[in-house]
């Protein structure tokens, strides 16, 4: 039992990320982000790729171009917060300092792939007694998540297929899009063999290192990046300041972003005042 390192996830659910969970938005979290689109959707400009960013003495100068036309325009502010991961930042044209940039470059993101497996019934319920949880693997899948809502429903119903990282997300992240389904319901089957392709009906996968305007899912610190370059990230340089998950001590997480938010707001709003 010891060797075959199932014990290391017998206590997964009491770690501090992955208590149990309390409360979900309806339908995904996603609805976060639209949450806010309805507060200052008037605000947003749409489809708009950063290409540089400039600081001056009187303020700071976004050019970005029209990913729908093609065409390029500059935006003016007198402060600006910039959330862009850092692998696309790192790649961006910009004027800040030397150390500014280092801290940018120095932190790698996860390779991180997810694929969703839509069934033709939720015959983990049904069949296995198994409502939400998930199943994990040695396998380059890493674990089966299966849906904690709508229990008892009839018809079709989506279960995470895959949440593969390291080794796994790398290959899985080099795969075409049906090359990933494949070996998803393949390696699932371990699980659930009598039921597992027979009732799959569709299936969608997310490789971030191969989503440009993330490319990874999530920067990856370790205690001597911290200790060189989270400091210098996070402070407030002139009339820029960054946030995002990657500018927080709860990296990966919404939690980490929304914290990361009211720092930067915060150093912000104190550079405002005294100037």
């Amino acid at each position: 039992v010891l060797a075959s390192g199932l014990w290391t996830w017998m206590a997964f659910h009491e770690r501090l990320d992955m208590q149990t969970t309390m409360f979900q938005p309806v339908g995904g979290m996603d609805m976060i982000g639209k949450g806010f689109a309805k507060q200052v959707g008037h605000l947003i400009t749409y489809n708009a790729k950063v290409t540089k960013l400039i600081q001056g003495k009187g303020g700071v100068t976004v050019t970005y171009t029209d990913t729908a036309k093609g065409a390029v325009s500059t935006a003016e502010a007198d402060f600006c917060v910039c959330t862009i991961p850092l692998t696309v930042l790192s790649q961006i044209e910009t004027n800040l300092s030397e150390k500014k940039t280092a801290a940018i470059s120095s932190v790698p993101y996860s390779n991180s792939v997810k694929i969703g497996l839509e069934m033709k019934r939720r015959f983990w319920e049904q069949d296995y007694d198994i409502f939400g949880g998930h199943s994990f693997t040695n396998q380059e899948i890493g674990l089966i998540s299966y849906p904690n809502n709508k229990f008892f429903d009839d018809g079709p119903a989506v279960l995470l297929g895959a949440f593969a990282n390291g080794p796994g997300g790398y290959r899985l992240g080099g795969m075409s899009p049906d090359e990933r389904i494949q070996v998803a319901l393949e390696q699932g089957s371990v699980f659930h063999p009598d039921s597992y392709r027979k009732k799959f009906l569709s299936g969608a996968s997310v490789a971030w290192s191969r989503v440009p305007w993330v490319m990874g899912c999530c920067a990856r610190w370790n205690e001597d990046t911290r200790k060189e370059h989270y400091q210098e990230l996070v402070a407030l340089e002139d009339r820029i300041v960054l946030a995002g998950e990657h500018a927080s001590y709860v990296g990966c997480w919404m939690e980490g972003s929304l914290l990361s938010a009211i720092d930067a707001i915060t150093r912000l709003h104190k550079r405002a005042l005294e100037a």
